[in-house]
């Protein structure tokens, strides 16, 4: 009787390694998480290409700006992109030059995660809707 317990017991988990290993082969199942598919190769901004722009370059490089607010001397600005939306501030410096002095990435939608700022850059803006 014992042995048939033993013998139940190893084809039980014989069987589940064997449903384990057909479900990760399945042909439609990714290999590969799908956030590390969606990365890209290069990426399309880094924070060095933005920090330190003024106004004009800031609007020459990302386009117009999803919100403006002026506060003072400063700027606050919300673009969207691909994974966030990015936002940036400018302010002015010593000398009184007004630039992208701080970027910060923040969620697409209420509730999730804060995003990386590096990723956030690395996807781009979001594709405009044709109009």
């Amino acid at each position: 009787m014992r042995e048939l317990r033993v013998n139940v017991t190893k084809i039980a988990a014989l069987a589940a390694m064997g449903f384990a290993t057909g479900c990760a082969s399945f042909a439609g199942a990714p290999a590969k998480p799908e956030t590390v598919a969606s990365v890209p190769e290069k990426p399309v901004f880094l924070q060095t290409d933005v920090l330190g722009l003024e106004a004009n370059g800031l609007d020459a490089l990302l386009g117009p700006a999803a919100l403006i607010r002026r506060e003072g001397s400063g700027e606050f600005r919300r673009y969207a992109f691909a994974r966030c939306e990015l936002i940036v501030i400018l302010y002015p410096d010593e000398s009184g030059n007004i630039a992208v002095r701080r970027l910060d990435a923040a969620a697409k939608n209420s509730g999730e995660d804060k995003p990386d700022l590096d990723r956030c850059l690395a996807g781009g803006p979001a594709k405009q809707a044709a109009g």
